[in-house]
């Protein structure tokens, strides 16, 4: 079951997590550029009681109230392109995966935990492992690679626009929100 949808990252250089990244002269997401498309809107005391009686739980994908995928690419181009939609790390390990490689899976059994490899990927957190059992990494990898617990999509922010755009994204779709 894929239970985190969006990953939410700060960068100022390729996935280098930073606070106060920003700087002062950054534009903000305003009401007008959020006017064609509600779903990156900023909510309000109503719309967020409506969202929260509406549903207990997130959305994930299969679900009747998961984003479609015309809202996925709205929200990318509200991005300017900074929605990625990653696969597991260890999906190089695995043949039936597209993106098998077996000289990436070597980098991945034997250098990623000494180097900052977790920490640099957009949906890891500091290994594999909080993610669960649903893609690991391993020599001679057998079954499927699922998406399992990583995220779906991933927003690399480098603004101040690309954050308020994601988190108003993820609280007026439902969408579990998870900042890295």
């Amino acid at each position: 079951m894929q239970t985190l949808s969006l990953l939410f990252l700060v960068a100022t250089s390729t996935w280098v997590v930073a606070s106060n990244s920003f700087s002062d002269h950054d534009v903000e997401l305003s009401e007008r550029d959020a006017s064609s498309f509600s779903a990156i809107s900023f909510g309000d005391e109503a719309s967020d009681l409506q969202i929260q009686q509406t549903s207990r739980c997130k959305a994930f994908p299969g679900d009747a109230t998961w984003p479609s995928q015309e809202e996925w690419n709205r929200l990318n181009t509200s991005l300017g392109g900074a929605l990625l939609n990653p696969l597991p790390p260890a999906a190089v390990c695995y043949r039936s995966s597209p993106a098998f490689d077996s000289a990436k899976c070597d980098f991945l059994l034997t250098n990623a935990s000494r180097t900052t490899f977790y920490l640099d990927d957009p949906v890891t957190i500091l290994t594999q492992w909080p993610q669960g059992n649903t893609c690991l990494a391993s020599r001679n990898a057998t079954g499927n690679c699922t998406q399992g617990g990583f995220p779906v999509y991933v927003v690399n922010a480098t603004s101040v626009s690309h954050v308020q755009a994601a988190v108003n994204f993820a609280r007026n779709k439902n969408v579990r929100l998870i900042i890295k």
